[in-house]
């Protein structure tokens, strides 16, 4: 597993700045796209619904790649609900970030309250073309060290 995180200013400008981070660190392909209308979506969310959004507020988007997935969260500073998917009405013009990342990732959640919380969503590779150009998690590593790796070695505390 590979890792990567990055802290943002919680303003609706800054998404641009997110999309090129994921850009940058997985390159251009299927994935990848989805992966950052995803993100895009959990950060939009934090900046809209959370104190992320406020005056001097910030989120932080973590992201990991797997040999079969990516995961990415959005660490923001808490609001006073809690993340749901809802049906919004052909007029609104808001209302379906989250069904958007329940149709595009395998899975999704969060933890948190008021005081802070992470929204994340796992896109597997199935059905999109893999990150092109990346070699396999272990590639490069002595024999020990690419055992370790192979079990789930992280630096963030979250292992699958």
């Amino acid at each position: 597993m590979e890792t990567w995180s990055r802290k943002f200013i919680g303003r609706p400008e800054c998404l641009a700045d997110v999309r090129r981070f994921i850009l940058a660190v997985l390159g251009d392909c299927d994935t990848t796209h989805i992966v950052t209308l995803v993100a895009d979506e959990l950060a939009g969310n934090a900046i809209k619904h959370t104190a992320s959004g406020g005056p001097g507020g910030k989120f932080v988007l973590r992201l990991a790649r797997f040999s079969d997935r990516c995961r990415v969260w959005v660490d923001d500073q808490g609001g006073p609900s809690t993340p749901s998917v809802r049906t919004a009405q052909d007029d609104e013009e808001a209302g379906r970030g989250l069904t958007i990342v329940t149709m595009l990732s395998a899975c999704w959640g969060a933890a948190g309250d008021k005081r802070g919380r992470s929204v994340w969503a796992e896109i597997t590779f199935d059905g999109v073309g893999a990150i092109p150009g990346l070699p396999s998690p272990t590639a490069g590593l002595p024999h020990e060290l690419s055992a370790i790796r192979k079990v789930g070695m992280t630096t963030d505390g979250w292992t699958r």
